[in-house]
């Protein structure tokens, strides 16, 4: 530019700094506030009390670098005296402004915002240490960052473009399916519903099209469909395992009980074998005991009912031990024997304690199927055992009563009262002498009640001592500890609840214990009563002869017969069967391009995947269905009960929609499909 006149100066010097100082007698280095130009040293006025100092080393100061490096300490060669004031002028250089000095501009003298895009280089190589700090997307702008072309790649987290790993993708739906499926059996949800999919583990059939479906079979015991004809799956050929004391009829599924001694006994016990669903239970009832100069012993009952099951469930089977009398030396005039025992049957059959060999009969002990869990008692009933735990009881008769018909006895004499007979829902009461039987729970006169399904029988009232009342799952027994009395007291029959002891007199017999058919499992349930001596269910074509009668009476030595179980099956022919199963509609958020279905299906047979179990999908409510290619993934858990299957499908040439529906189609080898589930993309 041209000038008239003097051209400006382009240099300008900045205003100097003062600092000031007071002397301690000791410090001799002192910090200015800012920094000296190079070679300043000389530009400096340090005065000490109004007395200007020379630099350099051999006199007053010199100037050098603080603790940062920065040229602004001066050191004296001799501390300044205590209170002394130290007065510093620095002054600065004229500077071109054109040519600024190397490390004169601070980072306090920009401007912020001062330095746009413009003002930077398109090749300034800026290090990544400066690029540390950015921490959200607004500060970058992706537009202007390298793209690699190919969606397949991503920016990892060292900076550089890296191929997406797609080998677990499969993986992972699976997963999701899986870890739903485990979901909704953890939280007892039939059908759960992830965000892209749905997991329908069966609890019943809401999750899936009846109407669409065909031959889907379901099993509502176990929770899956079967393309079967029947839901196991499974054929078997007919059962019958019957059940003494201690024999077996069918020892591929059964282990005999033992009675080692009169009143000792342990349970038998019954597993349902492969393909077995349904059984037919009957259950005779034990018999009494007869009185040695009197009544006879009642007969037992007879129950039957019908059982769904599984196959390897257990039971446990009681056949009913009969009662027996006592063994004293018969004949009249007789001796004596006192405190001689009459032993009921085990599992509450009601004993007896004479003053001599005239004793009356005791009652017949327990005969039912109960749980695996239940605990059965020689006597007085089994306080661990509760209604539930019981599917079928048949009730035992009561022991006979004493009388005075005395085998060689002069003038004959009288016949005792004979023991109720067991069975019906309510059990007989005894007799006394010639009365006929009566269904009742109260004394019959001075004879045991029978029970029924509330109480147990009541005890034959007598004087001095009465007879003691049945309860449940046990017959009324012998009164000990009142004086006097002859002690002849017949025992009452066990049963769901047991009949009642005769009363401490002549001529008195016990009571029958009453059946059970109360257990929701059971259906077509019936009970039969037996006629006095005689038992109920003789007439029946599984009936075993010498099983479930009382002892006639009078007779020396007494025993009323065992009872007996017997669980049959009818034999079954599974086959499989063409079985299509369609779920209800699902809604998806958009419309899918691709899905992916998990099966969780158990082998019956030995299907082949793909063509005897086809899954397909549809994305339009089930008008198009796409096939899914299923592939073994192994089982849930362990080696063995269901497999994981699983299949992809890519739906997109299907008529657009966003109504999701699975569909498998079963054939010729019988499977059994306890859920499904499907996510879509």
């Amino acid at each position: 530019m041209a000038y008239i006149g003097k051209q400006p100066s382009t240099k300008f010097s900045a205003a100097a700094k003062v600092d000031t100082f007071t002397g301690d007698g000791s410090t001799v280095a002192f910090d200015l506030a800012n920094t000296v130009p190079a070679g300043g040293e000389n530009g400096l006025q340090i005065y000490v009390n109004n007395v200007r100092q020379k630099p350099g080393a051999s006199n007053a100061y010199t100037l050098g670098n603080d603790g940062s490096g920065d040229l602004k300490r001066i050191t004296f060669t001799e501390a300044p005296e205590a209170s002394a004031e130290i007065y510093v002028i620095t002054t600065y250089e004229a500077t071109n402004i054109k040519n600024v000095p190397d490390g004169t501009i601070t980072n306090e003298k920009i401007v912020d915002g001062a330095i746009d895009n413009a003002a930077v280089s398109p090749s300034a190589a800026i290090a990544d240490t400066k690029l540390a700090t950015i921490s959200t997307s607004g500060k970058v702008a992706t537009s202007a960052i390298s793209q690699p072309g190919s969606p397949g790649v991503y920016l990892d987290g060292t900076g550089s473009w890296s191929a997406i790993d797609t080998s677990q993708q499969d993986t992972n739906a699976f997963n999701i399916g899986l870890l739903g499926f485990k979901m909704a059996v953890n939280e007892g949800l039939t059908v759960f519903n992830l965000v892209d999919g749905v997991v329908d583990e069966f609890n019943d059939e809401s999750g899936t099209d009846e109407a669409e479906g065909s031959n889907d079979l379901y099993c509502g015991t176990s929770d899956y469909y079967i393309n079967s004809t029947i839901s196991s799956g499974v054929s078997s050929p007919a059962l019958s395992a019957g059940f003494s004391m201690t024999t077996i009829t069918e020892p591929d599924t059964s282990v005999a009980g033992t009675n080692p001694a009169q009143k000792s006994a342990t349970l038998g016990t019954f597993t349902v074998p492969s393909g077995v669903l349904s059984l037919n239970l009957k259950v005779w009832g034990a018999g009494g005991a007869a009185s040695r100069y009197g009544g006879s012993g009642g007969g037992g009952g007879f129950s039957t009912g019908c059982l769904s099951v599984t196959p390897g469930q257990s039971f446990k089977v009681l056949a009913g031990e009969g009662s027996i009398s006592s063994g004293a030396t018969p004949g009249f005039p007789y001796a004596p024997q006192v405190g001689e025992l009459t032993v009921g049957g085990f599992g509450g059959g009601g004993n007896v304690q004479g003053c001599g060999g005239d004793s009356a009969g005791g009652g017949g002990g327990l005969s039912g199927i109960f749980n695996p869990t239940a605990v059965i008692a020689a006597d007085d009933g089994s306080p661990q055992t509760t209604a539930p735990q019981i599917y079928l009881i048949a009730g035992s008769g009561g022991g006979g009563g004493y009388g005075s018909l005395h085998p060689g006895s002069p003038g004959g004499g009288n016949l005792g009262g004979d023991g109720g007979t067991g069975g019906g829902l309510t059990g007989d009461a005894g007799t006394t002498g010639p009365r006929a039987a009566l269904e009742q729970t109260s004394a019959n006169c001075g004879s045991g009640g029978g029970g029924d399904q509330e109480q147990g029988g009541q005890g034959g009232p007598s004087s001095p001592k009465s007879g003691q009342p049945g309860g449940f799952l046990y017959g009324g027994t012998y009164t000990e500890g009142a004086p006097g009395g002859n002690g002849n007291v017949a025992g009452g029959g066990s049963g769901y609840y047991g009949g009642g002891s005769g009363g401490d007199a002549s001529y008195r017999g016990g009571g029958g214990g009453s059946s059970y058919i109360g257990n929701p499992g059971i259906t077509c349930g019936s009970t039969e009563e037996g006629a006095l001596a005689v038992g109920g269910g003789t007439t029946d074509p599984d009936y075993v002869a010498g099983t479930n009668e009382g002892q006639a009476g009078p007779v020396l030595s007494s025993t009323g017969e065992d009872g007996y179980v017997l669980l049959s099956a009818s034999a079954i022919c599974a086959s499989a069967t063409s079985t299509t199963i369609v779920s209800t509609a699902f809604s998806s958020t958009s419309v899918p391009t691709s899905a992916r279905i998990v099966v969780f299906e158990e082998n019956v047979d030995t299907p082949t995947l793909n063509t005897d179990i086809i899954a397909s999908i549809s994305r339009d409510g089930g008008t198009t269905f796409t096939n899914a290619t299923l592939s073994d993934s192994g089982y849930v858990t362990g080696s063995s009960g269901q497999r994981i299957l699983t299949g992809q499908a890519t739906i997109s040439g299907q008529p657009s929609g966003q109504s999701m529906r699975w569909k498998l189609a079963l054939a010729n080898n019988a499977v059994k499909i306890h859920g499904v589930s499907l996510q879509w993309a």
